[in-house]
């Protein structure tokens, strides 16, 4: 089938040429991401480095009852809203305030309970204060993010998302010579998403200052919590899965093997960010065009082209393992390498998602999502208690795939009948099959 035939040219060039800008921006701060893993692998402790990664996962983890969907939610809203400015003000002022509110709430719930204990999730309150600050100025980019993204103006957006990481990855660095410790680069990440946070505010300050409560407000503000809400145990679901297998291993074995853990798992998540990125491109193009036979057939050879990578990937990276650990990580974790491929595919299978499943949003069905989502939680930490229980790490992340290959199969399945789009479930199937056998098969070949 000729490449033309696959994708309708028209709007495979628009979803380029809007998801090109933040594809470089986005991949510029991916590969400082990849930079400074060998240098805080090589700088702290494995168990500092479980640390890190706690940072990041309960980051993400509270971001969610900040962010409470919105940025998904409104995805209808404003490719309906793009000639109404009033309405466009309205909504980024009001999803900013929203998003600091709900904030203040979590923050104060965490801040009491350390009238009783010393440590949360093993992290201290210097860490957890960090965090609150870290989510606070993230939310304000994300938002501003979203909101420059959905209107066009996908270059300006993707700068000040770079602009913010790069500031903090270097400050980060320059701390951790000054102290060689994780909360010193910890600092600096997060006096970067400040000056982030100030820049967005800065060149969003026409709708801020044009902002007015409109008269049919609350109409407005309960569409967009009807929208958004339903994504919450979504985006939970994806965070208690990686969180489910955090907590499994340390229940199992230690904090030492969740900084090994950890390691790989930091490297499997690069053909995600990719995917994320080029996804977050299409996302636009795919919304305004799913009703045109075009956009119909650019949404399934899309995920296809997605599913049929998954494979391709774990055999690629089955013979670079070694390399990619030995020099993102150092010797203190090259007698894991052998589940970095296995790792990578089941990150894959779980955030397949959000390359298809449009049929939830168009149908104004995306409360579906909840029981899919949970449904995959449940199934991931059964199989990844019981494996990691006979095969160590290995089982763990073995367990991560099979829920991932569950959430896949059900949640393209069910989007399907809300909003068909012809997707091909003997490839979903085979592609399954294929992967867990690789993946088995690697562990018992190390």
């Amino acid at each position: 089938m000729k490449i033309k035939n696959i994708f309708s040219s028209s709007l495979l060039k628009k979803g380029i040429s809007d998801s090109s800008y933040y594809l470089v921006a986005n991949i510029g701060s991916k590969v400082l991401g990849l930079l400074i893993i060998p240098i805080l692998a090589k700088s702290v402790t494995v168990e500092e480095f479980a640390s890190y990664d706690l940072f990041l996962i309960l980051s993400s983890f509270l971001q969610i009852f900040v962010m409470l969907g919105i940025d998904s939610g409104i995805a209808i809203l404003m490719s309906q809203s793009l000639s109404d400015k009033k309405k466009l003000s309205f909504y980024y002022v009001s999803t900013l305030v929203i998003s600091t509110l709900a904030l203040l709430f979590v923050s104060l719930l965490f801040n009491s309970a350390f009238l009783f204990v010393e440590e949360l999730f093993f992290l201290n309150q210097e860490f957890w204060f960090m965090i609150e600050i870290y989510i606070l100025f993230n939310i304000i980019t994300k938002h501003t993010f979203n909101f420059l993204r959905w209107q066009g103006k996908a270059k300006i957006a993707s700068l000040v998302n770079l602009f913010a990481y790069i500031f903090g990855v270097v400050l980060g660095i320059t701390f951790l010579y000054m102290d060689n410790s994780i909360e010193s680069y910890l600092k600096g990440l997060v006096i970067g998403t400040f000056f982030g946070a100030i820049v967005s505010l800065y060149i969003s300050r026409e709708y801020i200052f044009s902002f007015r409560v409109l008269q049919d407000a609350k109409v407005l503000l309960k569409e967009l919590f009807a929208l958004s809400l339903p994504f919450v145990p979504n985006y939970i679901g994806n965070n208690l899965i990686q969180m489910a297998d955090r907590v499994i291993i340390l229940m199992l074995f230690g904090k030492y093997e969740l900084g090994l853990y950890a390691v790989i798992m930091r490297l499997a998540m690069i053909p995600k960010f990719l995917s994320t990125t080029i996804v977050g491109g299409f996302l636009p193009v795919m919304y305004n065009n799913y009703e045109s036979t075009n956009g119909r057939k650019l949404i399934k050879n899309f995920f296809h082209f997605y599913i049929l990578l998954i494979p391709f990937l774990f055999i690629l990276t089955y013979f670079l393992s070694d390399w990619a650990v030995g020099l993102f990580a150092g010797e203190a974790y090259m007698h894991i390498a052998y589940l970095f491929p296995m790792a990578l595919v089941s990150i894959l299978f779980l955030n397949s998602t959000q390359a298809n499943g449009l049929g939830y949003t168009i149908a104004r069905k995306t409360h579906y999502i909840i029981y899919i989502t949970f449904l995959a939680i449940v199934l991931n930490f059964i199989f990844s208690l019981f494996f990691g229980y006979l095969f160590g790490i290995a089982g763990v992340i073995f367990g991560t795939l099979v829920a991932g290959v569950f959430r896949t199969f059900f949640h393209t399945k069910y989007s399907e009948k809300l909003h068909c789009f012809e997707y091909n479930f003997k490839l979903i199937i085979m592609v399954s099959v294929v992967t867990l056998l690789l993946s088995s098969g690697s562990y018992f070949l190390k």
